[in-house]
């Protein structure tokens, strides 16, 4: 009668157990919570004005070391100004156009006006209209590269180029010699930019051109 009372005993409580999983294992688990989503904080700049790119340009030329307004520039010297249009929030698509109108620091004409007597003959010749570009078209003549370094060289050679640019007998000396196979059109410009203010306004058409803002008048 005790085992037989033990084993039904024990049958039931199997029984229960067995019950009792399903209505365990039933109940329903709390989902995770899902990751929340942040919206991009890293919003691109604003487009500046073209005051203000105009004025990094500014400040820029203002802050080169034995820089003078008028002397002629190299591709590096303004390459590090694009970075700093980027970085306003103009990426000019005329980067390239631009800074191949510019002599790099290995061009000639370039190296030769970096030298100490290059310096003060570019300094000088800066100050006439056009001097640059006679000294680019004398470049591509015959003898144009010892010819350059004789002006360089020579105390009052700057004075040619003063002839060149400033007299009437210099500008029929420019239509003469245009006449010929390499010094054609050598009283025209060259389209290069050689100053800050040729640059800035390679700049000015540059941005207005891709923006469509142009200058705020008073």
């Amino acid at each position: 009668m005790s085992l037989f009372h033990n084993s039904s005993f024990s049958a039931i409580l199997f029984l229960s157990l067995i019950w009792a999983i399903p209505v365990i294992s039933a109940e329903p688990k709390e989902a995770a919570p899902l990751p929340e989503i942040t919206p991009e904080t890293d919003a691109p700049p604003k487009l500046p004005t073209l005051e203000e790119v105009l004025e990094i340009t500014q400040e820029y030329f203002a802050g080169l070391q034995n820089y003078e307004p008028g002397d002629m520039l190299t591709r590096n010297q303004v390459k590090p100004l694009f970075r700093q249009f980027q970085k306003a929030g103009w990426t000019a698509k005329a980067e390239k156009n631009i800074l191949s109108r510019v002599h790099a620091e290995t061009d000639f004409l370039a190296a030769q006006l970096k030298t100490a007597k290059g310096i003060k003959f570019m300094r000088r010749v800066s100050k006439m209209p056009g001097g640059y570009d006679r000294l680019d078209h004398i470049l591509v003549m015959p003898y144009g590269k010892r010819n350059i370094r004789d002006f360089i060289n020579s105390p009052g050679g700057f004075t040619m180029i003063e002839y060149m640019t400033t007299t009437q007998g210099g500008k029929n000396l420019g239509t003469y010699l245009s006449q010929t196979r390499t010094g054609k059109g050598f009283n025209a410009s060259t389209h290069r930019i050689y100053t800050e203010t040729q640059f800035v306004e390679a700049i000015k058409l540059a941005f207005e051109s891709e923006t469509g803002q142009k200058t705020q008048k008073n």
